[in-house]
């Protein structure tokens, strides 16, 4: 089956591709975000016009409740509605109001406006005096336009000499509300209910008349056209109507001032500010995979690189090696100074062999060895190393500074000499012949022992040294260069000195050589 593997362009055209999509999105979102707020306002217009219903219907609820207690006889039915129960004769002269204590009607002086509410009285003492027996049956309660009182016409129960309406007629029971503490009590509690902080914040008013009853927000002022009900209207049948066809109580909601347009401001931040963070996640997923697309490829470059460069350092001491045997085979040389002489180039070039193998091996490890930390003594192993690569430093001027009584490192020995074989090696490779390699071992900060590796080489561009470190990576100038090189032996460096628990940093400039600086925890 073939593989599929997209080429750069179209990985690039794919990003640009993304990119568009999350532009297209922001500027959707703002629309999007004015039409979510267009829909937020009517929606809590809806629920303030729902919350004004169930206002009424809990006022009603109530006010039916006691007027049917009243109207079934009870003598003093508990309500959550303030009142107190008038009773007048049917000459509208005797007026009695009921003791909730005795439960029994008492003379009482009339209430505030009776001349008005005696007016409406009368006028249905003469409408019921020509009314049917199934009217004087469905006989409503009337809501009076004067007080806020609620009155119905009483039958009398003595026997009657004749079948008259006027004569049926008793008196009337007069339902008489307490207005402040209808406002101070139930209104409030009242609108707590219906308008729940959940609904954005409101004013509600409630009016007898041009008389205001109840007032939720008085000093809040007005922000919209509120909207008006009727508190006494019902689409069902019910046992109070407004005695003049219009009713006196009136409920008001409206929101209150900014209430509304913050509301929807902050739905449509929010909104807003949602859907700018998944555009600025899809943005930066794209940047990112622009990142890592560019990464992936210096990565095949470095490969590449490594792979050609890895390649010479395998074939220079193969062919060396194998030349050498090959003279030595068909016998060019047969003295044993010549013969010596041989031996020890191959040696040499199988030292190179099995060091450019141990890298790889130790790339392909990675970070999953572990060291074996243990008391080394640095300068010693640093003389064994310059001792075995004596011959490459024969044109060299190697300088040494120990300071005495160093305390030992607390390192791996094996990869410690790796280390310092491959640092000084690389001294080498980049140094004029001729050049100066300086080595000292001090004590460092904070009981640490330092190791510095100079040399008086070309230097590291600036641009290359953030990066040195990678594996597979080469400077510019050695890549440009004919210096071979794998790009492992910095990167095998780094994490081996990591791996031991100390650091390297380096300091370098163009013409004026390298230093290397590492530091490694002691025993003591």
């Amino acid at each position: 089956m073939t593989r599929f593997d997209p080429s750069p362009r179209l990985l690039k055209l794919a990003l640009a591709a993304m990119w568009l999509a999350v532009v297209a999105l922001i500027l959707l979102q703002f629309q999007w975000s004015s039409q979510l707020g267009d829909a937020l306002e009517q929606r809590l217009n809806t629920s303030l016009a729902t919350a004004a219903e169930s206002f009424r219907a809990n006022f009603q609820a109530d006010l039916n409740s006691l007027c049917r207690a009243i109207q079934s006889g009870s003598p003093a039915p508990q309500s959550p509605l303030p009142y107190r129960l008038y009773r007048v004769d049917a000459t509208l002269n005797q007026i009695t109001l009921l003791n909730t204590a005795t439960e029994l009607y008492e003379p009482a002086p009339p209430p505030t406006n009776w001349a008005e509410l005696r007016d409406e009285l009368a006028a249905n003492i003469e409408d019921l005096s020509t009314a049917s027996q199934r009217r004087w049956f469905n006989r409503p309660w009337l809501a009076s336009s004067f007080l806020p009182a609620f009155y119905r016409a009483t039958a009398s129960t003595q026997p009657l000499d004749e079948d008259t309406s006027l004569n049926r007629l008793s008196g009337f029971d007069i339902i008489l509300l307490d207005l402040p503490t209808l406002s101070a009590r139930y209104f409030l509690d009242a609108s707590s209910r219906a308008f729940a902080p959940g609904l954005i914040e409101s004013r509600v008013t409630v009016s007898f008349g041009k008389m205001q009853v109840f007032d939720s927000a008085p000093n809040s002022g007005t922000s919209s056209t509120p909207q008006t009900i009727d508190l006494l209207e019902s689409n069902q049948r019910t046992l109070i109507r407004p005695e003049s066809g219009i009713s006196p109580w009136q409920l008001k909601a409206q929101p209150r001032p900014g209430a509304l347009e913050a509301a929807v401001n902050s739905l449509r931040l929010r909104n807003l500010a949602t859907g700018l963070a998944v555009c600025f996640v899809l943005l930066a997923a794209s940047l990112f995979l622009h990142r890592m697309l560019r990464r992936s490829q210096q990565l095949t470059q470095l490969q590449t690189e490594f792979v050609a460069g890895f390649s010479h350092e395998l074939r220079t001491p193969i062919t060396a090696i194998c030349m050498l045997a090959g003279n030595l085979r068909d016998g060019v040389s047969s003295e044993p100074t010549q013969i010596r002489h041989y031996g020890e180039l191959i040696l040499e070039q199988g030292g190179r062999l099995r060091t450019r193998i141990e890298d790889i091996l130790a790339f392909a490890a990675g970070r999953n060895a572990t060291p074996q930390l243990q008391p080394v003594d640095v300068p010693g192993l640093l003389e064994s190393v310059l001792r075995e690569e004596a011959s490459l430093l024969k044109d060299f001027q190697v300088e040494t500074h120990f300071d005495p009584d160093l305390p030992l490192a607390l390192a791996d020995q094996a990869n410690l000499k790796s280390v310092f074989s491959n640092l000084i090696s690389n001294a080498v490779k980049y140094a004029r012949k001729g050049a100066w390699i300086g080595i000292t071992v001090s004590s460092g900060p904070k009981d640490n022992l330092s190791i510095l590796i100079a040399d008086r080489g070309p230097g590291i561009e600036p641009a290359d040294l953030p990066r040195i470190f990678e594996p597979f990576f080469r400077g510019r100038a050695a890549r440009t260069g004919s210096t071979p090189g794998s790009g492992l032996g910095l990167y095998l460096v780094h994490s081996r000195i990591q791996s031991m628990g100390g650091t390297i940093t380096i300091d370098s400039s163009p013409g004026r050589g390298t230093a290397f600086t590492i530091l490694l925890r002691t025993t003591s």
